[in-house]
């Protein structure tokens, strides 16, 4: 029985890196569009070209809970825009989002969120001249909520039907647990620490929380092939002074250049002190901080995202996999240097 059991597995694996093959085949370097209006500024432009960026992950819709409506359901949220053309030449893989809340709230009805994901999909894709291949669901799935996404993934894919694949994202924490039934993971190395807390430093991207899910054969083992995401963002937090206890956490906030902002008193390298209230955006009345409140900026640094890059790459020297960036913005992405994104999508 055991040496059967193992032979199952085997095959599984088998099977399971045989559906993604030719996506493998070659070499493809990859990124994700995540803003809600397709734009592109030439500069971004450039850049796929620059980089031979050839997968383009572009973020559908997110499917979260209509806090206002009668029957309190699920339904489609922050659906992109399409004002521009896209890149040419590029395969575009559809991502819809799904909040934890939303996933909570499909159990029992799997199929039907299933059917309806696809079509309003497939309904997109017809109307903007987009003929994609895979389809990848993002949800940050957890032991309460994962047999309602194990089963909403089974739909999906049963509806793909032949010659379709279907993708799912991948925490690292998610690591340790049975993968999700699709075809292929894209493995998010970022978001690894807990923004909300005063004392993380670096929420975004930090080698001392990403290298415990590297000491073992989790990662090596996993039974599906990989892809790994890397990030190519900042952000900065922002805090609320709270007596003797911890700062309390208020908002993200997308600004990580203060120094137009006389009220804002630079502390330490990453960390700033508002001494005077500030509206950072005049017309948006809600970017503003109070005297007193704390902010944290974070941008992972092209060198430790190397480094932990080196890392994956030594696990998964013998599984082919294919890197790709967060995400297509100018604005993020003139922080990193040519060579340093080059570095990145090395397949060495």
């Amino acid at each position: 029985m055991p040496n059967l059991k193992c032979a199952a597995i085997a095959c599984a694996i088998l099977l399971a890196i045989c559906g993604c093959t030719s996506r493998h085949e070659t070499s493809h370097n990859a990124i994700y569009y995540w803003r809600t209006t397709l734009d592109l500024t030439q500069a971004e432009r450039d850049f796929l070209k620059d980089h031979d960026i050839d997968w383009l992950y572009l973020r559908y819709f997110d499917v979260d809970m209509d806090w206002n409506a009668d029957n309190y359901a699920p339904v489609p949220k922050a659906t992109i825009i399409f004002n521009d053309s896209l890149p040419q030449g590029a395969e575009i893989v559809p991502v819809v989002y799904i909040t934890p809340d939303a996933i909570e709230n499909m159990q029992m009805r799997e199929d039907e969120y299933a059917d309806k994901i696809l079509r309003r999909v497939t309904a997109m894709s017809l109307r903007h001249g987009i003929d994609f291949e895979e389809l990848q669901l993002d949800c940050d799935w957890a032991r309460l909520t994962r047999d309602t996404y194990y089963r909403l993934c089974e739909e999906v894919k049963r509806r793909l039907g032949d010659g379709k694949r279907l993708s799912s994202t991948i925490r690292l924490h998610q690591l340790t647990q049975d993968p999700p039934p699709v075809d292929c993971g894209v493995l998010m190395v970022y978001n690894t620490g807990n923004l909300q807390r005063m004392t993380t430093d670096n929420s975004i991207f930090s080698r001392r929380d990403i290298e415990p899910y590297l000491r073992d054969d989790r990662l090596t083992d996993y039974p599906l092939p990989l892809d790994i995401a890397y990030p190519a963002y900042g952000w900065s937090l922002l805090f609320e002074a709270n007596g003797d206890d911890e700062p309390r956490f208020k908002r993200i906030m997308r600004r990580t250049d203060f120094s137009e902002f006389p009220q804002v008193e630079k502390k330490k390298d990453n960390l700033y002190e508002v001494t005077e209230a500030v509206y950072f955006t005049p017309e948006s009345p809600q970017d503003h901080a109070y005297q007193g409140d704390l902010i944290r900026t974070e941008r992972p640094s092209a060198r430790e995202i190397i480094a932990v890059k080196r890392m994956i790459d030594s696990r998964l020297k013998r599984r082919p996999h294919g890197n790709i960036l967060y995400h297509l913005d100018e604005s993020q992405l003139k922080h990193y240097s040519d060579n340093e994104i080059d570095k990145i999508y090395s397949s060495h």
